[in-house]
């Protein structure tokens, strides 16, 4: 039913129509992202009353940008959260950190990019996620690809404390080669939230997407014109053109649940076996994979009920080979 002008069930209603006159509550696990239990209650008053706030809020959005004849593409996705089963809440800390990482990692790339706008929105309105999704430039995919990899460096070490101790040179080989792939994945992962009933588009930055329409101006501000531009303009056509409706679809076919998200996100970033690197970091590699997998395979058979899951798990490593942005 409808309630405060959105859907939802009379249950939230009452629970919010009276949190709301209340003291705030504390979030259960001091990260306010605590997900909902396989029978769809809720694990944590305070992230349940945020959900319902951040539902409202997006609503009232909408309605101003109506009244005011702007139409807005669409909302950015939720971040992914990993699907804890009640029981094993306080046993998965390394997906959970990774989805709070995630998302701070997320809201620097749209605050710098936002920012580094011609004529940037004003800071409440990027807060409350109003702003137009426009078509990417060369110079906006060169700034985000700097955000990006910057961010990568500065949060690895959240992920994984070992990152710290590598040299300088093996935490760039490892930060680059989990950009070379999670690049891509997360391009057409976001563009298939965004843009649902468009496969034809990716995310060319975290706030801007790429088309084969909009190939035509994308150099127009590359500061360096003396180079081959219809030949770059042509290279780009050749993989968009296929590429992204082939990358769209094998996500739309993985369909990843929170869980999976997050999983990838650990898998793609110690590849370091496939790097020819010193065996230390090799063997960090595989205990955090072996560590994040252990947890998937929890989530299967605790909250999915699922019995053979290996198949799927063997899905996920294909998955991550599809993504190399080395390949364009």
């Amino acid at each position: 039913s409808c309630y405060y002008g959105v859907d939802a069930c009379r249950a939230c209603t009452v629970f919010y129509r009276k949190a709301r006159k209340k003291k705030l509550y504390a979030c259960r696990s001091s990260t306010k992202i605590c997900t909902v239990r396989e029978d769809g209650t809720f694990t944590c008053k305070r992230c349940r009353f945020d959900r319902f706030e951040h539902i409202l809020r997006m609503s009232r959005a909408n309605e101003r940008l109506e009244k005011k004849g702007i139409q807005r593409i669409t909302d950015l996705p939720p971040i992914p959260t990993p699907n804890i089963p009640s029981s094993q809440e306080t046993t998965r800390p390394l997906l959970e950190k990774c989805a709070l990482i995630y998302k701070m990692l997320c809201a620097m790339r749209r605050n710098s990019e936002l920012n580094a706008r011609p004529n940037p929105p004003h800071p409440s309105k990027i807060n409350e996620e109003e702003y137009d999704i426009l078509p990417c430039t060369y110079v906006t995919m060169e700034s985000s690809s700097r955000f990006l990899i910057t961010g990568i460096l500065d949060m690895a070490g959240m992920l994984s404390p070992e990152y710290s101790t590598l040299s300088r040179d093996e935490q760039w080989t490892l930060a680059v080669s989990f950009y070379n792939r999670f690049y891509l994945f997360e391009a057409f992962y976001r563009a298939d939230k965004i843009f649902r009933d468009d496969m034809d588009k990716m995310m060319g930055a975290y706030t801007s997407f790429l088309s084969v329409d909009v190939i035509d101006h994308f150099f127009d501000n590359c500061p360096n014109q003396r180079d081959n531009v219809e030949l770059r303009k042509g290279v780009f056509k050749k993989f968009i053109g296929p590429g992204v409706p082939s990358g769209r679809l094998a996500i739309r076919r993985a369909n990843l649940d929170g869980s999976e998200f997050l999983t990838i996100i650990v898998l793609t970033f110690w590849f370091a076996d496939c790097l020819h690197m010193r065996d230390e970091i090799v063997r960090i590699g595989e205990r955090y994979r072996q560590e994040v997998l252990r947890k998937l395979q929890s989530c299967y058979r605790n909250a999915l009920k699922l019995e053979d899951y290996a198949l799927r798990i063997g899905e996920l490593f294909m998955f991550i080979l599809n993504f190399d942005i080395r390949l364009l």
